[in-house]
């Protein structure tokens, strides 16, 4: 240093003129400067994913007649339908799976869903019922009523379900978190009808039933949009998203169709059939997501959506056209560790 403690214009830290008093010290070009608030909590995947809803939907059909009346009492015949009353049934949802930490997964996914209704009535003097639907049968089907007393009761069922194995890329743009994937999926879905009753006291009844079983492929996408500044990989930290997903599958496979009518006399006739079919499956998914990573590195989260679900072509109980909804609402729990 000069004397006096003052360096000249060239010795002066950053070339410039001036003065400057007191030390100087240089860090040489790659040496470390610890922070002491460093600490080692970014969230490491273990491997396992893994997820359980509780879907609570109600089935609804292009057609789902139970049965149809014709009343006879006025100057004209007065034709009503009835339909079958389904209410909100709950199904379960599993997932389960492996990922890295990179976001790369392969999972299965199995959804199930049942349910059923029923609905009939007693008829009065001139009143006749038919069966929801024609069937494929010689009979075409039954008609009930007549007479006074005559009665129909008419029920239905339907059982689902699908299995995925897929594989899916978490990617992130932004604020957004994103995965997409895909893979195969078997579907089944079967729907039985049944009707029985009296016409002028006689008793006829009437069942059929279809089923379909498919294999195709699934694709899918998901977004997720933080509501706050949130780490969702950082331990001890919680956020809130929203949320909102969109799958699509293809399915082809074999459809199957049986029914039994008789009549009065007793008259009975039967019919099946087997046929080529395809049908495809939509599903969409809106909602809000909580995550919560533990001190333990698992990150567990919980959703609240609205879910739809779309199987065109897969028919009603009495027939095997037409569409097939279930909307509603899902819980979910899941696990990524």
């Amino acid at each position: 240093m000069p004397e006096g403690g003052q360096y000249t214009s060239t010795e002066y830290y950053g070339g410039g003129g001036g003065e400057y008093y007191g030390p100087f010290e240089e860090y040489p070009q790659g040496d470390w400067v610890e922070d002491p608030y460093l600490e080692d909590t970014t969230y490491q995947r273990l491997g396992l994913v893994a997820g359980a809803a509780a879907v609570f939907v109600k089935p609804g059909f292009d057609t789902d007649t139970a049965f149809l009346t014709e009343d006879q009492t006025g100057p004209g015949t007065v034709t009503t339908s009835n339909d079958f009353p389904y209410n909100y049934q709950s199904a379960p949802r599993i997932n389960l799976g492996v990922i890295d930490n990179e976001g790369l997964s392969a999972q299965v996914r199995w959804f199930q869903f049942e349910d059923d209704s029923s609905n009939g009535a007693t008829a009065g003097e001139n009143f006749i019922f038919f069966n929801g639907m024609p069937t494929k049968t010689a009979i075409g089907g039954i008609a009930a009523g007549g007479q006074a007393g005559d009665f129909i009761q008419a029920s239905s069922n339907i059982k689902l379900y699908t299995i995925d194995v897929d594989l899916s890329q978490e990617l992130n743009f932004e604020r957004w978190q994103t995965t997409f994937g895909g893979g195969y999926r078997h579907a089944s879905v079967s729907q039985q009808y049944n009707a029985v009753g009296t016409a002028s006291g006689a008793a006829v009844s009437s069942n059929a039933g279809h089923r379909f079983d498919g294999n195709g492929i699934v694709v899918f996408g998901e977004a997720r949009r933080p509501l706050g500044l949130f780490d969702r990989r950082t331990k001890g930290t919680s956020s809130l998203s929203f949320i909102t997903s969109a799958k699509y599958a293809a399915l082809w496979g074999n459809s199957k169709y049986a029914a039994e009518d008789q009549t009065p006399g007793p008259v009975a006739a039967t019919a099946q059939t087997t046929s080529k079919k395809s049908l495809s499956i939509t599903e969409v998914q809106i909602g809000m997501q909580a995550d919560f990573v533990l001190q333990t590195g698992a990150l567990v989260w919980v959703r609240a959506a609205w879910d739809g679900m779309w199987w065109s072509g897969a028919g009603s109980a009495a027939s095997e056209s037409g569409d097939l909804s279930l909307l509603g609402g899902s819980i979910t729990l899941g696990m990524d560790w």
